[in-house]
């Protein structure tokens, strides 16, 4: 009883962690999903339907970051700036792994017949 760890709200803990990290995984995947149907080869000033498409990718990767800081907040040794660049960080860094990855692999079936 002494050394039990464990406290009875463990459980909803567990679940309130896990879904911070599906809603991470949530928000990095519907920024990719923007970029993909963004037209960025032809991204200019005279394109307004890109950019706006951009700018939402890039409000749903900042909400992602947002949520990855809250998690990383209980990180009491790391500052509040580096906390921000580390999620800032994770989140370029998978949005631009899976638009990689979507776009090889979209190359790929378009090479196949």
């Amino acid at each position: 009883m002494i050394f039990n760890l464990q406290t009875p709200q463990q459980p909803a803990s567990r679940k309130k962690r896990w879904l911070s990290y599906a809603l991470i995984f949530v928000l990095v995947l519907a920024a990719t999903a923007v970029m993909m149907l963004c037209p960025c080869d032809t991204v200019g000033i005279h394109d307004y339907h890109a950019i706006s498409l951009v700018a939402l990718a890039a409000l749903i990767a900042l909400a992602a970051a947002y949520v990855l800081y809250r998690r990383m907040s209980r990180d009491s040794g790391i500052t509040g700036f580096l906390r921000a660049a580390i999620a800032l960080a994770i989140v370029g860094v998978s949005v631009y792994v899976e638009l990689f990855a979507a776009q090889e692999i979209v190359a790929w079936l378009a090479s196949r017949k």
